[in-house]
């Protein structure tokens, strides 16, 4: 299989490149991914500067290339110039911390996977909860579970397969949800300060408020020790078609 990777974490973050040393012992890796950290710039692309791509040795990629634009610039500029054909799968992530419920609004990561998705090509995008995860074995093991079941089960045009892993060993999840967006709500007021000479600036608020544990939502089955998946994407009038209770044993 020809497998397209790329991030919103920037080409050297770890969850890229845990991917693409699991995944090139069985498929073809190419790899397109921003030069530096870029989350949540959702499906951002650049108008009006021009893109360079500084190719890079990874091993275990056949290509890859650093992109100093937005995630959706990767999956772009390496679907229409950088790859050598089009790859049976693009996979956005490992990403560092969820996204979830409307998170993924803002999501760099699911923005290039949604991209890829409206350009005709299979995608998922992956996260591993925290910031600073420690079992990417687990989120690896999820990801080829994933690459099966895209190519058993392809999803209509224009839509793609956001899939949340919790920071746990394998044997301590419990099992697969194919679940609804939660609603993820911030703090509202911006952190206001002054610099030296009075004049004010403003940092984004941190902190999610908290979601109902008991609701029938990726936040809450992930907090639960469940990978969630959900299909999402430009034709969410066709979600009642996605059926993969079998794939999992009947949750969904």
């Amino acid at each position: 299989m020809k497998i397209l990777l790329v991030n919103d974490d920037g080409i050297d973050a770890v969850g890229i490149r845990r991917l693409v040393d699991a995944l090139s012992k069985e498929h073809t890796v190419w790899i397109a991914a921003p030069d530096r950290q870029r989350s949540a710039a959702s499906m951002a692309m650049t108008l009006n500067t021009p893109l360079r791509a500084d190719p890079r040795k990874i091993d275990g990629a056949e290509i890859a290339f650093a992109v100093d634009g937005t995630p959706v610039d990767c999956a772009r500029l390496a679907l229409g110039n950088l790859v050598p054909e089009k790859p049976d799968l693009v996979i956005s992530g490992i990403n560092l911390g969820p996204n979830l419920g409307s998170d993924t609004l803002y999501s760099g990561t699911c923005g290039a996977a949604q991209q890829a998705a409206v350009l005709g090509t299979q995608a998922i995008a992956v996260s591993l909860d925290h910031r600073d995860p420690v079992h990417f074995e687990t989120a690896v093991a999820v990801t080829k579970h994933m690459i099966g079941i895209a190519e058993r089960r392809p999803l209509p045009f224009g839509m793609f397969w956001n899939v949340n892993v919790p920071d746990l060993p394998p044997e301590e999840i419990k099992g697969y949800r194919v679940t609804g967006l939660a609603m993820v709500n911030y703090k509202g007021v911006y952190d206001r300060r002054e610099d030296p000479l009075g004049r004010p600036y403003y940092w984004v608020p941190r902190g999610k408020l908290p979601g109902d544990p008991n609701e029938d939502s990726d936040y809450a089955w992930m907090k639960k020790g469940y990978v969630t998946v959900t299909p999402m994407g430009f034709h969410s009038e066709k979600l009642d078609a996605v059926d993969l209770s079998d794939e999992f044993g009947g949750e969904a």
